[in-house]
C-alpha cells in the first residue's frame, strides 16, 4: 500500500514498522546516504523538531507498537521540566529531584566531548545547546501530536522532495 501520507514526517518509520509487522526484513545499507539541506534558521529547525514529535506521536496513535516506548522520553523529559519547580518547593530533600536533570547534563557534556574528540571542538560547544533544544521540543511536538486531530494528507501542507541518485566511485 506504500506510505500513509497522513503521517508526514513520519510515514517512513510506519511503512518500516508495517513491513517487519507482515514478516519483511528491513536491510541496513552503510553505502545509502540521505542528505536533507540544513534548516536555514532556528526557528525553521524548531519548527522541523515539533513536526517530527507530532508525526511520531501521530504514527503511535495509529500503529503502537513495543518499539515506540523511547519515543516516549523526550516528553516525559518536557513533564519533569515542568513539574521540577513544583517538586522542589514542595518536598523535603528536594535536591534528589535534580538527580535526573544532572544525569542529563552529564549525557549531553558527554557527548559534546565524545564530538570535540572527533575534532570539532567548536563545533560540539555550539551544539551541546541544540541537543537540549532538540529534545524539549521534540518532546513538546510529541505531547501536541498526541492530542490533537489527525489530519487527512489534502490538508496538511505540501512537502516537495527531490530524489538524486549519486554513484560513489
Amino acid at each position: 500500500g506504500g506510505f500513509n501520507e497522513a503521517l508526514y514526517p513520519n510515514e517512513e518509520n510506519a511503512l518500516m514498522d508495517e513491513l517487519r509487522q507482515r514478516g519483511g526484513k528491513l536491510i541496513y545499507d552503510p553505502a545509502l546516504l540521505v542528505r536533507r539541506r540544513p534548516r536555514p534558521s532556528l526557528k525553521s529547525f524548531a519548527r522541523m523538531l515539533m513536526t517530527y514529535g507530532r508525526g511520531r506521536a501521530e504514527q503511535f496513535r495509529l500503529h503502537p507498537t513495543f518499539g515506540s516506548a523511547l519515543n516516549f522520553v523526550p516528553p516525559l523529559f518536557c513533564l519533569y521540566l515542568l513539574a521540577l519547580p513544583f517538586l522542589l518547593a514542595l518536598t523535603l530533600g528536594g535536591r534528589l529531584w535534580l538527580a535526573p536533570l544532572g544525569c542529563y547534563a552529564l549525557a549531553v557534556v558527554a557527548q559534546g566531548l565524545a564530538l570535540a574528540a572527533a575534532g570539532q571542538a567548536w563545533q560540539s560547544l555550539a551544539a551541546m545547546p541544540l541537543i537540549v533544544l532538540t529534545h524539549i521540543l521534540y518532546g513538546f511536538g510529541f505531547w501536541r501530536g498526541l492530542f490533537t486531530p489527525l489530519q487527512p494528507p489534502g490538508q496538511r501542507p505540501t512537502v516537495e522532495v527531490a530524489l538524486e541518485t549519486i554513484r560513489v566511485a
